[in-house]
């Protein structure tokens, strides 16, 4: 393992000027142009003897440089992001090459670390991975799709099954143990197969004076011959071919995976009823506000929210809140031998306090849900409704005996739950492409509608 040091440091005024230029460029820059970078801490490593050498030319010293992000559009007004540098004189520019600047030392080819096998080596020493450089990044590539971090596949990285590892960079930053660390690692010593296998991560202590520490990379065993989960379904929905046994399947997985987080991580406190639809209230109140389709539909949607709040208040007994995945749908599915869960950090913008929050494990179930709609509507599947509605059976047949027990719900509470929080899903749906994609609308829309009609 290569030691790491952290330090208050800024790049160069002209590598912060091109950076300043290329950071609202990428797929992972939570922003526009209005947002503004102010380097915070520069993560360098003891690169003497690192053999990084022999990585498709890669050369340059690797430099982590920690970002605060301050613009009026981003959550908070502030985010921390990382922004993996390799930087070498301009006669070895390689992968990620994003420009070359003259500085007051002399000219300087700044590269992309998460494009470049250079930084790959060193995150991969950080952790303690021991291996020739070039045959840890042999066929090493970036993926493609990835927007919120960047991930690395590396066939070449030693792993328990042979088949390689999957390197995570992460791009936004936040104080505390990563949920994408905490839970496959916890689910990976329990010996559940039901997660890419946890590898190991990278983490820093980033202010001697609070004594905080931030993940910066996570390393997961590579799943070979494996296929997103939405592609597979968009694909036998084009072809009009039914997702139901893949979905049993998958619900079964999921309703183990509650059970396993439930058994190894702390439990939350019973769940608040009123808080809870509280919740739900203000975020249909907004949404209303916010698409104007949505007001015809605010009267029953008020009156599906009274329902759940009247069936909460008549249980006997407390609700159960545990950790959750907390942002589950089928892109965060893998489908080869069988199925696997993936990507457990939340939505990336939120605090780490918000993301592992417990919660009800039927949120999981309702974000799996709205995938099957989508899924439907995206691939052109030659009768939708019914194509969604099989998946979305079966699942919940694969799900429900597993996941109750225990839970405090009877069957008919949980399912107005679980209609509340599919509800609660759509109504952020239908906003977001009435700004966004409003070709889509249709697709919440017609949950929503389903929703107050049944």
């Amino acid at each position: 393992m290569i030691d790491v040091s952290v330090q208050h440091a800024a790049p160069d005024p002209s590598v912060g000027e091109l950076l300043a230029a290329w950071l609202p460029t990428q797929r992972w820059f939570p922003g526009g142009t209005s947002v503004r970078a102010e380097p915070w801490l520069a993560v360098t490593f003891d690169q003497e003897g690192a053999d990084v050498a022999g990585t498709d030319g890669a050369h340059g010293d690797v430099v982590l440089l920690l970002t605060r992000l301050v613009g009026p559009e981003l959550p908070g007004g502030e985010l921390l992001a990382q922004v993996p540098l390799v930087l070498s004189d301009p006669e070895h520019v390689s992968l990620g090459h994003i420009g070359t600047v003259e500085t007051a030392s002399g000219a300087i080819a700044v590269h992309d670390g998460g494009a470049n096998p250079a930084c790959w080596v060193l995150l991969l020493r950080a952790m303690g991975i021991t291996g020739d450089a070039a045959t840890l990044t042999e066929r090493g590539r970036v993926l493609a799709g990835e927007q919120s971090n960047t991930s690395v596949i590396l066939p070449g990285v030693p792993s328990p099954g042979g088949a390689g590892g999957m390197l995570k960079i992460l791009r936004t930053i936040a104080d505390g143990p990563h949920p994408d660390v905490v839970v496959p690692q916890a689910l990976t010593a329990d010996g559940w197969e039901g997660v890419p296998r946890f590898l190991g991560a990278l983490e820093i202590d980033a202010d001697d004076s609070t004594e905080s520490s931030v993940h910066l990379a996570i390393l997961s065993e590579l799943v070979p011959h494996a296929e997103d989960g939405f592609e597979l379904a968009c694909d036998l929905a084009s072809r009009g071919e039914s997702f139901a046994e893949h979905a049993g399947d998958l619900g079964r997985l999921v309703a183990e995976l509650h059970q396993r987080m439930a058994t190894l991580l702390p439990v939350g406190p019973p769940l608040d009823a009123t808080r809870f639809v509280a919740g739900l209230r203000r975020r249909a109140d907004r949404a209303v506000a916010e698409a104007d389709v949505l007001a015809p539909r605010a009267a029953e949607i008020s009156a599906l929210l009274d329902d759940l709040e009247q069936r909460l208040a008549a249980l006997p007994e407390p609700v159960a809140t545990q950790r959750i995945h907390g942002d589950l749908h089928l892109g965060q599915t893998l489908f080869g031998e069988g199925w696997k869960v993936l990507d457990f950090e939340g939505e990336p913008q939120r605090s780490v306090d918000e993301r592992t929050a417990p919660d009800l494990p039927l949120r999981d179930v309702a974000g799996m849900l709205r995938s099957f709609d989508y899924a439907a509507a995206v691939a052109e599947a030659p009768d939708p409704a019914t194509w969604q509605a099989e998946a979305a059976e079966a699942f919940l047949a694969g799900y429900r005996d597993a996941a109750l027990a225990g839970s405090g719900l009877d069957a008919e509470t949980a399912a107005t739950v679980l209609d509340a929080l599919v509800l609660d899903k759509a109504l952020y749906e239908v906003v977001y492409e009435s700004h966004h994609r409003p070709t889509w609308l249709p697709i919440p829309l017609g949950a929503v509608d389903r929703l107050l009609r049944d």
